[in-house]
């Protein structure tokens, strides 16, 4: 009877693989991910181990959606070379739009023909899937107009929202300033006042963070450069206001500088304190970094760095020229150096990477190399790290936005839209 039983489960297993198999119809395959199957003995020793393949589609697409006017492409893999696409609209079952699949590439040690679906001239909006002969069709994504100002809203909107419950961090702030210094034309003003919405939720954080009695405000100098960062950019609408936030982040400084060393955060402190207000003292605590900049080449990599970096570029006051050259040269030689190392960061088919959050640190340092030299390939690069965390990578995951700071991907697509006239 005990082997009877057994047998029927392993049948009932083997007929489940095959139903699998069946019910795939040549639209999905098991190139990546397992679900591991045990059957144990009588004391929980496990005698057999089946594994199912995860079933991941042969047509790889950015489920969030592209912008109906500009690069739309897919990747398409297979065990044999695959010729044509069609476009084909989800609620009528019609063919849109007919390609053909380009740069078609034999990878030997994966054993597929890897190929490009390029969409692109097709400009109309809906609900669309790919399909092509012998590989099956890709998820559902949708094709918008205005498709990036609408990510960019919601993300917005999602913000605001944690700005009101003080859910987000000093570190995000930053990179929330960096896009409201950088690309404020994109930005909403929905009550008419022409302050940006998110620079109206970032001075709601900043007075709640102020002046709540039960959680104590920050001491760091993150939370210092933030201050500093908004005061300089809110002068315009409320000089009182940006100079009360100045004048507490100068105090919060000088409370920290004795029990703090020389890094990345104090740094970029120290450049947003000088570009709002001009002190020699902090243009000469800036200068005791010089010696360190020139002998390190990777100090990029801290964030920090990276944006006093771009403030200390970006200010008015008089400045180091030597030391301006150091930054330029070292954010110029970054963005060359991930252009080059782009391609195998996100390629759809193999994964070359460290996660979602590298990516997004990449894509940040790429964005401030296109912001300081404008280039129309790293505009290119910058939206194919969207993609690719949207849903046009080997596993079709979607990261965005649960995976990464909702900063980092607001920044990336400020900056798309900013640039949507390109096309």
């Amino acid at each position: 009877m005990r082997y009877s039983r057994k047998s029927a489960g392993i049948l009932s297993l083997l007929l489940l693989f095959n139903s699998i198999g069946m019910t795939a119809c040549g639209q999905a395959t098991a190139e990546t991910g397992h679900v591991s199957i045990s059957m144990t003995g009588m004391e929980n020793t496990p005698v057999i181990n089946y594994t199912v393949p995860t079933l991941t589609p042969n047509v790889l697409v950015d489920q969030q959606g592209y912008a109906a006017v500009g690069e739309k492409q897919a990747v398409v893999k297979g065990r044999q070379s695959v010729e044509t696409f069609r476009l084909v609209d989800r609620e009528t079952g019609e063919t849109v739009y007919e390609g053909t699949v380009k740069q078609t590439d034999y990878n030997g040690e994966l054993s597929l023909y890897i190929g490009t679906a390029d969409f692109t001239d097709y400009t109309g909006e809906g609900e669309f899937y790919l399909e092509c002969d012998n590989v099956g069709r890709s998820l559902t994504f949708s094709l918008k107009e205005d498709h990036y100002q609408e990510l960019l809203e919601a993300l917005c909107t999602n913000v605001h929202d944690r700005c009101q419950d003080r859910s987000i961090t000093e570190d995000e702030i930053i990179t929330l300033l960096e896009a409201c210094e950088w690309y404020p034309q994109v930005l909403a003003d929905d009550n008419g006042n022409d302050i940006p919405d998110l620079l109206e939720s970032i001075a709601d954080w900043l007075e709640k963070t102020a002046n709540d009695t039960e959680k104590p405000e920050p001491e760091n100098m993150c939370y210092v450069a933030v201050m500093a960062k908004f005061s300089y950019l809110y002068q315009k609408y409320d000089v009182q206001y940006a100079t009360q936030c100045l004048q507490h982040a100068s105090s919060v400084y000088t409370k920290l500088m004795s029990t703090s060393g020389r890094d990345a955060e104090k740094f970029m402190a120290l450049t947003e304190l000088y570009r709002a207000a001009g002190l020699y003292t902090y243009r000469n605590q800036i200068l005791e970094y010089k010696d360190f900049f020139e002998d390190n080449t990777s100090y990029l990599e801290e964030t920090a760095y990276l944006y006093g970096s771009m403030t200390y570029l970006a200010t008015r006051q008089p400045v180091d020229v030597d030391l301006c050259t150091v930054f330029m040269e070292s954010i110029r030689n970054r963005g060359e150096e991930l252009a080059k190392r782009s391609h195998n960061m996100i390629d759809a088919v193999m994964n070359v990477n460290n996660g979602t959050e590298d990516l997004l640190k990449r894509a940040e340092e790429l964005s401030c190399a296109n912001y300081v030299l404008y280039s129309y390939q790293y505009t290119e690069i910058l939206e194919d790290f969207l993609h690719y965390l949207m849903g046009r990578n080997r596993d079709s995951v979607s990261y965005y936005p649960e995976e990464g700071d909702a900063a980092d991907y607001l920044l990336l697509i400020a900056q798309q839209v900013s640039l949507a006239d390109r096309h």
